[in-house]
């Protein structure tokens, strides 16, 4: 069955299928469930087959990325027990793992294997002696899972072929998210535009991950169109996309996966104009870039414009960080306001760090060590967390990641594709300031960003051929 989403002749059943499964699960989370267990059912078979055939970079890898993409979705319409809450790390951890067991990872990738490391002593200590095993658990599953997927998979030699697949099956999972949120979106008489973010428009569900997921699918797009990858099947429809991505993500009014998206459209335009690469490219793909991002800044804009309308303007007061107490005058407008309470919160991870310079905290700790309002509450702040908690071994650990990173961005100089990786990088890392690692985002999009890609097919030049 993978085999069948990844095969580009079918690309336009595959994103209407999976548009279906964002309507359908409004009214059952059972139909998710279903298509969940019955694609790892469908499979095995191959999944099996690659184990001894050691390609577990043409199915294995794809598959694991598609299924722990569909973890918002899941949080979405309750599909938990059944399909797990914190479904991509325990997939991406328990999968890894069980490929270093059965030795089919060539070479473990030394860094990771360093920041894994890192991660013990915060586990060992708990200076508030309230962190409880399920809490420790927690707070480490995380970092810990980007980890051995880095282990596993990080300077995997990818085909650009194959590397656009696996950013279309995560395109093709943003799609059932922006429908069921579509779908429970009520009516605009019945919505209370306040300077905060919407719950009624993001599916029920957190604002703050569906946004994510809806800037990372309007992002997607724009690569599509950008590019002519035809990740819809139709340039078009990869065009509205864009739309519909960014006209639901604005609607949310949660206001950190939609910057992070916005901020990198820009970025990767810049990036992919200044390519060395660029004018071959270009030229052997018909593209034209400023043309495709001039209408994708139009797009956004219009969806911008029509929500601000409205809204009666609230949407620009709510992005540029107004709230009802700053509006009133019973509060002044700072840079804690702006980020809903966020600075603070990364104000008492640096000195829960300064109180904790070498050990830090203890994983999970900050949180209680914290007072006043911010007692109890767990940051959004990836990097200030891994200091707060983790202390200089924290630090060490990021210095490891960008390092690594770096160095991948360096192996595919030569390739028209750095450019897209530095973008992914920079939402990964965005995603993890605003959101933590509540979502698969950080974790699998930073993994992807240590891939050596070349020019060529790969496996999906038979991929038509083979059976489902």
């Amino acid at each position: 069955m993978i085999l069948s989403i990844l095969n580009s002749k079918h690309r336009f059943f595959w994103m209407i299928f999976h548009l279906i499964l964002g309507v359908v699960c409004t009214f059952s989370k059972w139909f998710l469930i279903v298509w969940f267990f019955l694609l790892i059912g469908l499979s095995i078979n191959k999944i099996t087959s690659c184990f001894f055939n050691k390609n577990i970079n043409d199915i294995f890898l794809p598959l694991v990325i598609y299924l722990s993409s569909l973890e918002v979705f899941g949080r979405m319409v309750k599909a938990y027990p059944m399909i797990p809450w914190e479904l991509s790390k325990y997939l991406l951890l328990f999968s890894c793992l069980f490929l270093i067991l059965i030795q089919r990872t060539k070479r473990p990738y030394l860094p990771a294997m360093i920041m894994t490391l890192l991660l013990i002593p915060g586990s060992l200590v708990d200076t508030s002696n309230r962190v409880g095993t399920d809490e420790l658990i927690s707070n480490l599953l995380g970092p810990m899972s980007m980890c051995i997927f880095m282990i596993c998979f990080a300077s995997t030699n990818i085909s650009s072929r194959m590397f656009n697949n696996i950013l279309r099956l995560i395109w093709l999972t943003t799609i059932p998210v922006l429908f069921f949120s579509i779908v429970k979106t009520p009516d605009f008489g019945d919505i209370t535009f306040e300077l905060g973010a919407l719950i009624e428009t993001s599916g029920n569900f957190g604002s703050n991950q569906v946004a994510s997921i809806l800037g990372l699918g309007m992002f997607l797009s724009y690569y599509a169109w950008m590019n002519r990858l035809l990740f819809s099947a139709n340039h078009t429809f990869d065009g509205i996309f864009i739309g519909l991505f960014a006209y639901q993500g604005l609607l949310t009014f949660s206001r950190g996966g939609i910057v992070i998206s916005l901020i990198s459209m820009l970025v990767y335009f810049i990036l992919f104009r200044s390519s060395r690469h660029f004018t071959a490219y270009k030229i052997r793909n018909s593209l034209r870039p400023l043309l495709f991002f001039g209408f994708a800044i139009l797009v956004f804009a219009g969806s911008y414009a029509v929500i601000e309308n409205r809204s009666k303007g609230n949407l620009t007061l709510r992005y540029i960080g107004e709230s009802v107490g700053t509006l009133s005058g019973n509060k002044n407008k700072t840079l804690n306001t702006f980020t809903s309470g966020r600075y603070e919160i990364l104000k008492s991870d640096l000195k829960l760090w300064s109180n904790n310079f070498i050990f830090g905290a203890g994983a999970g700790a900050s949180k209680y060590l914290r007072s006043g309002t911010n007692y109890g509450i767990s940051t959004h702040t990836e990097l200030s967390r891994l200091l707060a908690e983790h202390g200089i071994f924290g630090l060490i650990f990021m210095l490891v990641l960008f390092k690594s990173s770096i160095s991948s961005f360096k192996k595919n100089d030569m390739s028209i594709y750095r450019n897209i990786l530095i973008t992914l990088f920079l939402i990964g890392i965005g995603t993890s300031l605003h959101s933590g690692m509540r979502t698969f985002i950080t974790p699998i999009l930073i993994t992807i960003v240590h891939f050596n890609i070349y020019e060529g097919d790969g496996f999906a030049i038979d991929a038509s051929k083979k059976k489902v």
